[in-house]
Formats: structure tokens, C-alpha cells, sequence
């Protein structure tokens, strides 16, 4: 077995998107971990005291916002925006520094509630971020239903929503956090990068310029199971492979049968001290992004526009691995068979070639920077193999269905 064992850097931002939406922000990817070391902090209040605390925080930056500057469309999506940069707020490494992250993504100067101060002294540095990162849904649902009780819940100046007890001097607790959930780039999305790569090239060494669309699926998407597996044809399985090597190290499924690939890709992590992999938490290394599509149609002077639509115009917000972010990774192959192995390393070269990861590559992002050493000439079998068979490799695709 062949291991490979890197480190990669980012070179701008990069995403990797997950199903999980943050109000309207797409986050990062994410995969539980049990930490390297637990962390441990010091508590004076009980879970409902910090769960409240963090809301009188959050509802005090909420009405000190200058309302005048929030117009049209933006009010609707206002409780969205709220919760992103709240979230966002939380990737400080202190509680002042979350505070005054939060207010300047809101252009807040000051704030007229004192209470906001006990509310913050009361909470550890660790105990107000994990709130925030961990329960920002229920913060935002608690803030929604004291604002619809306002008139009961505040008065004319705006004081706190909860009186929170005196905190006498030596009631406190030890609380620990085990686990964590840690955004990363997964095995199958740096795999489906390399499979395209090598797909692309097989395709162009030996003149493949049209396939039947299950082909194209089998070759570049891995395929599909559409036929009873109780039977898989070995003899038919060897073909394909050899007709086509990237399918051995990549695999597919096709009809009935399922190949299984000879590449291992595991997922790729921050270095970070929740790993123990490094000195930096995770949060240090995440951003936001916000780009917007506007619409031009609006300024425009040289074409004349006729006719009516809606408006396209648009803003947008995605989590992302900030510039320079240092990942571990590893590949492996188990093939046995020269020509797979030859096929593995030249798959590498290419993705040494063009190393970019995740989504949004069209507007910056995904670049990475590779710190590996590839041995030279690996990938020569591989190339002479298809050379010599690029003939009979082009007609058997262009015949071929599956």
C-alpha cells in the first residue's frame, strides 16, 4: 500500500459547502470530533442564566441599532442578518473582542443599556462564545418573543429583559466540552476534484470527443446502480478497467456492478489545538465572505433596455477557510498493478497541477498551495499503456453502452 501523508495551505478564502444555512449564510462543512484536549472553564450561572445572559448581550446590540439606516429589502431579511454576524462575532478570542466585533458589523458606537455589562462580566470568555456558536437558534427564537412582548418586557429606557442574580463569590462550577464540531474539506469532494482532472485528460490522450451520457455519468460522476448486484461480472468488470485505468483507482457503478476504487482520500482538517494538530483554534482561521449581484440594467447607458422583469439583484454570504489556513491530509492507493499505481500518481500530478478545492472557484476562491514531494516518472507506465491503446480505448467508449 502506497500512503501519502501532506499539508496544503489556502490561498484565499475556500469553501466547501455543507446543507446547513446559517440565516443566509451557506456554512462550511462540518464533522464532529472528540477533542484532543477537553476544554474546561470556570461557570458562575446555571444553563438558564447563560442562555438568558447571552440574550440580554444580543438584545442590546439589537436596540441600539440606528433603525433609520435599515431600508427596504434588508428589514425582511433583518433577523437573518442578525444571527450571521452574531455567529460570526462568536470566531473572537475573547468576550470584548465578540462585543466589539458585533458592534462595529453594525456601526454602533455605544450602547445605552449598562446592563449589557453585567450580563458580559457575568459569562466566561469560553462560556459566551460557545453559547453563541452552539445555541445561536435559540437565542434568536428568545430575542423574536421578547421583542413581540416588548411593551411588557422593557420599559421607556431599555432595561434588561432578565435580572439575573447576584453572583456571590465562590459559587461556581467546572463545565467541559468534549467534542466539537470541525469544519473540513471531505475525502469525497477532494475526490470528485481529482476525478474530474484525470477524467478530463484520459479523455483527451486518447480522442474522446462524444459518449453516451451513461458513459459520461459512469466516467466523471462515479456512476449509477440500476440493475439487480446479485450477479456482477467479473470478466466485464476487468474490461472496463482496463479500458479504462482511472475507473480501477477512482471506481464506479455500472449496471449491476460496483467497482471499487484502489484510491483512499480522507477528509482534510485544519491544524488546530481541538485536533491537537496545532497552536490556533479553527475559529481563528474562518471568515465570511459577502458578494452581491447587482443589477446593471439600472446604470446602464451604452444598450438600450427594453421590455420588464424583475429586478435581479442580489446579496449573498458563505463561511470560509480564511487565506493561509493550514490543512493535514492523506491518500493511499492499494492497487497492485503497475499501470494502476502509474494511473494514482499521475492523478496526483495533475491535481499538483491545478490545486484548487471546494466551491465558488469562479470568483476566488479555492486555491490551495501543496507541500509535497512527487517522485518523478511515476506516472510513465500509465501514459505509455494509453498511448499505445488510445485506438481500441476510443472505440470501445464510443460504442460502448452501459
Amino acid at each position: 500500500m502506497i500512503k501519502i501523508s501532506y499539508y496544503f495551505r489556502t490561498i484565499g478564502p475556500l469553501h466547501t459547502g455543507s446543507d446547513v444555512n446559517a440565516g443566509t449564510m451557506r456554512s462550511l462543512r462540518r464533522q464532529k470530533c472528540i477533542l484532543a484536549d477537553p476544554v474546561v472553564y470556570i461557570s458562575h450561572l446555571t444553563d438558564g442564566q447563560r442562555r438568558d445572559a447571552v440574550v440580554q448581550i444580543a438584545l442590546g446590540i439589537w436596540y441600539s441599532i440606528n433603525w433609520d439606516e435599515i431600508k427596504g429589502a434588508r428589514r425582511m431579511g433583518i433577523w437573518d442578518e442578525f444571527a450571521n454576524k452574531l455567529v460570526a462575532a462568536a470566531r473572537a478570542k475573547n468576550k470584548y473582542s465578540f462585543l466589539e466585533k458585533l458592534c462595529r458589523s453594525w456601526g454602533i458606537r455605544s450602547i445605552a443599556n449598562p446592563n449589557v455589562l453585567i450580563a458580559l462580566d457575568a459569562l466566561d470568555d469560553y462560556e459566551l462564545m460557545d453559547t453563541v456558536r452552539n445555541e445561536s437558534m435559540y437565542i434568536m427564537l428568545k430575542m423574536r418573543a421578547l421583542k413581540d412582548q416588548a411593551n411588557e418586557s422593557w420599559n421607556e429606557t431599555g432595561s434588561m429583559v432578565f435580572n439575573l442574580p447576584a453572583i456571590k463569590k465562590g459559587e461556581k462550577k467546572e463545565l467541559k466540552r468534549c467534542d466539537d464540531d470541525i469544519p473540513c474539506i471531505s475525502g469525497n469532494s477532494i475526490r470528485g476534484k481529482m476525478r474530474r482532472l484525470i477524467m478530463h485528460d484520459f479523455c483527451s490522450r486518447v480522442g474522446l470527443t462524444s459518449i453516451d451520457k451513461r458513459v459520461y455519468h459512469t466516467l466523471f460522476t462515479g456512476g449509477f446502480l440500476d440493475q439487480s448486484t446479485k450477479n456482477e461480472d467479473l470478466e466485464k468488470m476487468e474490461l472496463f478497467i482496463s479500458m479504462c485505468p482511472p475507473l480501477g483507482i477512482l471506481g464506479a457503478a455500472i449496471g449491476n456492478m460496483t467497482i471499487e476504487g484502489e484510491m483512499k482520500v480522507a477528509w482534510a482538517y485544519p491544524l488546530c489545538k481541538e485536533r491537537g494538530t496545532g497552536e490556533k483554534s479553527y475559529w481563528e482561521y474562518l471568515d465570511t465572505v459577502f458578494q452581491t449581484r447587482h443589477d446593471s440594467s439600472k446604470t446602464e447607458k451604452d444598450i438600450e433596455i427594453t421590455g420588464e422583469a424583475q429586478t435581479q439583484q442580489m446579496k449573498y454570504e458563505y463561511e470560509v477557510f480564511a487565506d493561509g489556513t493550514p490543512f493535514e491530509h492523506r491518500i493511499a492507493c492499494t492497487a497492485h498493478d503497475p499501470i494502476l499505481i502509474s494511473c494514482f500518481f499521475h492523478t496526483l500530478e495533475l491535481f499538483n497541477k491545478a490545486p484548487y478545492l471546494g466551491g465558488m472557484g469562479s470568483v476566488g476562491n479555492g486555491e490551495i498551495d501543496i507541500e509535497w514531494s512527487l517522485p518523478e516518472g511515476n506516472s510513465d507506465v500509465y501514459l505509455q499503456y494509453i498511448e499505445k491503446e488510445k485506438d481500441e480505448i476510443k472505440e470501445f467508449w464510443e460504442n460502448a453502452t452501459i
